[in-house]
């Protein structure tokens, strides 16, 4: 794997820079600002908790450090939608932080979230599903997008 920090560490430290910047540069305000966000934050957790429970489930590994682990390909679920909802989970938490601290440069550094997602994280993991799952994984991919 490319990188050595798990994926929901570098999202809180994204949040964190959300944070700061709505200190340096003025935030936006918006009617129902909160509730948007928070619809987000359930929204992203529905994602992210189910996915971690069917690996669970299926005694497989969720380490991002050693995809080469897996036992199963999970294809239930999210999985039906999405071959990565705990990543869009993280990046729906990211959205959140975003609309909740109303900051433009949010957008920014969720972009910047998902690029480093796919690239340090999603592209390693899919190559290692493919070598394990060989052509039940290529049909998988073609069934089902990467995000949503």
């Amino acid at each position: 794997m490319k990188t050595k920090v798990p994926p929901p560490i570098i999202a809180l430290v994204m949040i964190a820079i959300i944070y700061l910047s709505s200190l340096i540069i003025e935030p936006i305000a918006f009617g129902y600002q909160t509730v948007i966000s928070i619809l987000v934050v359930v929204i992203g957790l529905s994602c992210a908790i189910p996915s971690f429970r069917l690996f669970a489930k299926h005694k497989t590994t969720i380490s991002p450090f050693t995809p080469s682990e897996t036992t199963a390909l999970v294809t239930e679920g999210m999985y039906r939608y999405s071959r990565n909802p705990m990543y869009l989970g993280l990046v729906l938490l990211t959205i959140a932080a975003t609309i909740f601290f109303g900051t433009w440069l949010g957008v920014v550094i969720v972009v910047a979230f998902i690029f480093l997602l796919n690239f340090l994280q999603i592209l390693p993991e899919e190559k290692a599903l493919l070598d394990i799952f060989g052509e039940e994984y290529v049909e998988y991919q073609k069934k089902v997008r990467r995000w949503i």
